[in-house]
């Protein structure tokens, strides 16, 4: 298992790259306000969430950490797909998918060990070192999605052509993840279901929460608002998966991350296709 985990992961990087090309990126330049408040927002906001369900709750250790785990992690693709169901805007939940996942070199590795240090208790002899944590962001998460990205310019034919397969290959990756992980982690999840479903729902609620007051707060467009809220919940659990195997050598910390991914779908979904907006509405950037 500590082989497959972080295989799939990559794995999962690589498809995430083949749909990103540098515009995604450059589209920054378009609207650089959403994307660098949204971004500085999700950065501060979510651990502090984190943090405050950790201390309320006060959870099982492995349950603590894998709650801090994912609130320091970046954005997760699956905002895009909330976004897509939903008809809001596509372009600037990719654009901060991608940006995020670049800044997580930097903030996941320092925010992950100072909280790591402050939440959990040192009895536990759990600790989380920043260079570690750092190689798994490069390693697992932006070199595999940087190869990607760069399969697709090299041969964008190749890829346009394979895509669809790719992407159902890759759901198929996501749901063996998901059965690798509830194996692993089954255990701890039965222990503590019930206040992980807790810490999973309040956590999901509190950041979407966040990520709606601030784009009405600014005065944002309903799709603006509608993405924020798809975004701010939607964490990589790619990120959070490598460093609580190849890290942390603790698949139980996993067990949160696993539940946390069921509640949220369950959650966002109907949100989204509640919110979702009249085909005549959709903007396009």
């Amino acid at each position: 298992m500590g082989t497959a985990l972080p295989v799939l992961v990559m794995a999962a990087m690589v498809v995430v790259g083949l749909e990103l090309t540098p515009a995604d990126l450059a589209r920054v330049l378009r609207y650089p306000a959403q994307v660098v408040v949204g971004l500085l927002a999700q950065v501060l906001v979510l651990p502090l969430i984190g943090a405050a369900l950790v201390m309320l709750l006060r959870p099982d250790p492995a349950v603590a950490g894998g709650l801090l785990l994912v609130a320091v992690a970046p954005q997760a693709t699956a905002s895009n797909l909330y976004c897509l169901v939903a008809r809001a805007d596509i372009a600037l939940t990719v654009t901060l998918t991608a940006v995020s996942s670049a800044v997580a070199l930097l903030s996941t590795p320092v925010l992950a060990a100072m909280l790591f240090r402050l939440l959990l208790d040192p009895a536990a002899g759990i600790r989380l070192p920043v260079g570690p944590v750092a190689w798994q962001a490069l390693s697992g998460l932006l070199m595999p999605i940087a190869l990607g990205m760069a399969l697709r310019a090299r041969a964008p034919r190749f890829v346009a052509r394979w895509r669809g397969p790719v992407r159902w290959a890759s759901l198929g990756a996501l749901g063996l993840l998901l059965v690798v992980l509830l194996v692993g982690a089954r255990a701890p999840i039965a222990r503590h279901f019930r206040v992980i479903v807790l810490a999973a729902t309040l956590f999901t609620v509190a950041a979407a929460g966040a990520g709606f007051l601030l784009s009405r707060a600014l005065s944002w467009p309903r799709d603006s608002a509608v993405t924020m809220v798809a975004a701010f919940p939607a964490r990589s659990l790619s990120l959070a998966t490598l460093v609580a195997v190849n890290v942390l050598g603790r698949v139980d910390f996993l067990s949160f991350a696993v539940v946390f991914l069921v509640v949220q779908t369950a959650l966002l979904l109907p949100v989204m296709l509640l919110a979702r907006s009249p085909v005549g509405e959709v903007r396009s950037r």
